[in-house]
């Protein structure tokens, strides 16, 4: 089955216009009445209050919650809204164990008039990346949040499900979009529905999730800003030029002898010895990394890229070496299926592992362990990435890293 954002996408599309908002404003300004129609307002007020005390969520939804998130929307032009990254890891302090948890942002200012968007990424506080670009309708949440939760809010289709608390923040959980779909795997009908939930404080979004069933398809997206500005108090100046997002690139790695590593390193590398843990030091490697531009400035589209210096660093691998099978055997290879340590340093934030943070410097004898990174820190000026084939042999490694002496020689090639 199709995942249920793609499902509500194709049979709900993006509508071509979004709401006059100011006209909603107009709608709701209050207007005479006759003494019969007021008494009869008046009856019904009465009878919803005490419907409320009874269901608060449920008889009231218009009256209470529903109409409270609307006016928490605000009516500027620009969203701005912060959202709880799906990327972080674990920063562990090494000599003690004590572990705490790290979480990447985005920031997001969106102006749906000019179609404008500025992205910013950050970890640990440092910008990991931002730029500055017209929405494309990989943009989903922008959707989400500005145009399908206030719509359905305006129009009456907004339904509260229920109450919860995402992250100790009390909240109700409202379905923005929902509709019923068969399954041809069980011959049943299934709610595919998009949820957005609100604090019971402030009525303000904290968090979205689309459901099947009403139970998540995928990780719950904490929201940890979000509000609506003046134009004049938006950002969309993009300072980060440290990002080498959508750049050429040209990468290179290479196994070769042990007895090099320091000239490509420039400094002694930290290793675990010949042998670490029945593991022997099957493979050393030097990897490279030249970043491009065109000569225009425009990426690829400007023809063949300048590139510019080429930055290099070192890799130990311990395990087991198998044929390539993309060499027809005339090549071996890491063979990652079995116990392994691998570490990998540069005196280059360049040419980090792919999915280390870039500007966020773990504090002094810890390391960020997290998915994709494995694990992160630097020692005595060298970045240094180790993969394992589990927790406990990546922070084992981490603690024993040495200098290698400058007389090393024996495993490599």
């Amino acid at each position: 089955m199709k995942d249920v954002q793609e499902t509500l996408d194709t049979l709900f599309p993006e509508p071509a216009r979004m709401s006059d908002w100011d006209a909603v404003l107009r709608d709701a300004r209050p207007r005479r009445r006759s003494p019969v129609l007021q008494l009869a307002i008046a009856t019904g007020v009465a009878a919803l209050a005490a419907l409320f005390l009874v269901a608060p969520w449920k008889g009231a939804e218009r009256v209470g919650i529903l109409d409270r998130a609307l006016a928490a929307v605000g009516d500027e032009p620009v969203l701005h809204v912060v959202f709880r990254g799906d990327w972080g890891g674990m920063l562990v302090d090494l000599k003690t164990g004590d572990r705490k948890p790290l979480y990447g942002e985005r920031e997001v200012w969106f102006d749906p008039d000019r179609g404008l968007v500025h992205h910013v990424s950050r970890f640990g506080g440092g910008v990991e990346h931002e730029e500055v670009y017209k929405r494309n309708k990989k943009d989903r949440e922008l959707t989400v949040l500005w145009q399908d939760y206030r719509q359905a809010l305006e129009q009456g289709t907004a339904r509260v499900v229920g109450e919860d608390v995402v992250d100790g923040v009390p909240v109700y959980w409202i379905i923005v979009r929902s509709l019923v779909r068969p399954d041809v795997a069980d011959d049943k009908d299934h709610e595919l529905a998009q949820q957005v939930a609100v604090s019971r404080e402030t009525f303000k979004p904290v968090a979205m999730k689309y459901t099947r069933d009403r139970q998540p398809t995928r990780e719950i997206e904490r929201i940890l800003l979000f509000e609506t500005v003046p134009l004049d108090e938006a950002d969309f100046k993009s300072e980060s030029g440290a990002s080498v997002s959508g750049r050429p690139m040209r990468s290179c790695s290479t196994p070769t002898k042990l007895g090099n590593a320091s000239e490509i390193l420039g400094r002694a590398p930290l290793w675990l010895g010949p042998e670490y843990e029945g593991l022997p030091l099957a493979q050393t490697r030097k990897d490279s990394l030249a970043i491009g531009q065109s000569r225009d400035g425009s990426g690829y589209k400007g023809g063949r890229p300048d590139y510019g210096r080429e930055h290099t660093g070192v890799v130990f691998f311990y395990g087991t070496l198998g044929d390539d099978p993309s060499t027809s055997g005339s090549y071996t290879m890491p063979l990652l299926t079995e116990r392994y340590v691998e570490i990998a340093q540069t005196t280059d934030r360049e040419l980090l592992t792919p999915g280390a943070p870039m500007k966020y410097v773990p504090p002094k004898g810890s390391i960020v362990v997290g998915p994709g990174v494995s694990g992160y820190f630097v020692r005595d000026g060298i970045y240094i990435t180790i993969r394992g084939a589990d927790d406990k042999l990546i922070l084992d490694a981490a603690r024993a890293l040495r200098p290698m002496p400058s007389a090393g020689s024996g495993a490599g090639g």
